[in-house]
C-alpha cells in the first residue's frame, strides 16, 4: 500500500474548494425556488442541470470551443458515467429530503462521500491517504455535524431518509473517483455540459412523477439560471478542473464547506438558526481545510 500523491497545485485546489462554495448557495436557491414558483424538488433537480448543461453547450458552440468528434471512448465514458452519476446524486438527495430533515440528509450525503471515497482508494487502489487527510477528515465530520445538529429532525421518515441519503453520498464519491486524473482531448466546460445535459435530460421522467412545473415570472427564471449556471455548471467545471491534481479524497474532504456556506447563507438570508454549536462546527471545518492545503506545488 502506498501513499496518494503529496504534490497538489494551488490553484486546482482553489478552483475544488470555489466549487464546494457555490455549492453552498444551491440549497438557498433552490429554497426560494421552491417557495418563488411553487416548484417540486425534482423539477428543481431537472431544471438546475438541464439549464447548466445546455447553457453551457451554447456557449460552448458560440464560441467554437466544442469538438466532440476528437472524443476517445474513455472520454465519451467518462462524461456519460458523470451524467447518470449526478441524476442519480440529485434524484435521490431530493427524494430522501422528502422523507427526512435537510440537515440529516445533507449530513448522510455529503458526510458519507468523502468516507467511501477514502474507503475506495484505501482497499481498491490501496492507496493510504495519510494521517494528516484522516485527522482533517475527522475534524470536519465533527466540525459539520456541529453544524447541521440544530436541524436534526428525527421524525417517522428519518430512517428511510437517512438510507436514501447514502445513494447521493454514493454517487458524489463515484464522480470523484471517475474524474480523477485527466484525459487527453477532454477538458472540463466541455465535459460538464454533454454530462449535465444528458444527465437532466435523464431526469425528465422523473420529474414528470409529480408534474413538472416551470419557474414562474422573471424571479423564477432568474434564480432558475443562477442556480443552473453558476450554482451547477460553473461549480462543476471548477470541480473538475481541480480534480487534475488534487486527490480524491482531499476534494471530497473539501466539499464539506458545501454545508458551512449553506448554513451561512441560510442565516444571512433566510433567518435560519446558526447557534454557538454551528459557529463551532464552522471553525472546525475551516481548520480541516488549512489542515489539507497545499503545500507545495508541483514543477510547471
Amino acid at each position: 500500500m502506498h501513499r496518494e500523491s503529496a504534490v497538489t497545485h494551488s490553484r486546482d485546489f482553489a478552483a475544488v474548494l470555489a466549487a464546494a462554495v457555490l455549492w453552498g448557495g444551491g440549497g438557498v436557491l433552490g429554497a426560494l425556488l421552491v417557495e418563488q414558483s411553487l416548484m417540486h424538488p425534482f423539477s428543481v433537480a431537472m431544471w438546475r442541470m438541464l439549464v447548466g448543461g445546455f447553457g453551457l453547450l451554447a456557449w460552448l458552440v458560440v464560441t467554437r470551443r466544442l469538438s466532440v468528434r476528437s472524443y476517445s471512448r474513455q472520454a465519451w465514458t467518462r462524461i456519460v458515467v458523470t451524467g447518470a452519476l449526478t441524476a442519480i446524486f440529485e434524484a435521490f438527495y431530493f427524494l430522501a429530503v422528502s422523507q427526512a430533515s435537510v440537515g440529516l440528509v445533507t449530513l448522510i450525503a455529503i458526510g458519507s462521500a468523502p468516507i467511501m471515497t477514502v474507503v475506495y482508494t484505501t482497499m481498491v487502489r490501496r492507496e493510504f491517504p495519510g494521517l494528516r487527510i484522516v485527522g482533517a477528515l475527522a475534524l470536519a465530520l465533527a466540525g459539520v455535524v456541529l453544524l447541521v445538529s440544530g436541524s436534526l429532525e428525527l421524525g417517522p421518515g428519518a430512517f428511510a431518509g437517512a438510507l436514501l441519503a447514502l445513494v447521493p453520498g454514493a454517487a458524489f464519491a463515484a464522480i470523484t473517483v471517475v474524474n480523477a486524473g485527466h484525459i487527453d482531448g477532454l477538458s472540463p466546460a466541455p465535459q460538464t455540459a454533454l454530462a449535465f445535459a444528458g444527465g437532466g435530460l435523464l431526469l425528465v421522467p422523473v420529474a414528470l412523477i409529480p408534474g413538472v412545473a416551470f419557474p414562474i415570472g422573471v424571479t423564477g427564471w432568474a434564480l432558475t439560471l443562477v442556480l443552473g449556471l453558476a450554482v451547477t455548471a460553473l461549480a462543476y467545471v471548477l470541480y473538475l478542473t481541480g480534480m487534475r491534481s488534487v486527490t480524491p479524497s482531499t476534494a471530497t474532504l473539501v466539499t464539506l464547506v458545501e454545508p458551512l456556506v449553506a448554513a451561512c447563507l441560510g442565516w444571512l438570508i433566510l433567518s435560519e438558526r446558526l447557534g454557538w454549536g454551528g459557529i463551532a462546527g464552522g471553525v472546525m471545518l475551516g481548520i480541516a481545510v488549512i489542515l489539507v492545503r497545499p503545500r507545495r506545488d508541483a514543477q510547471r
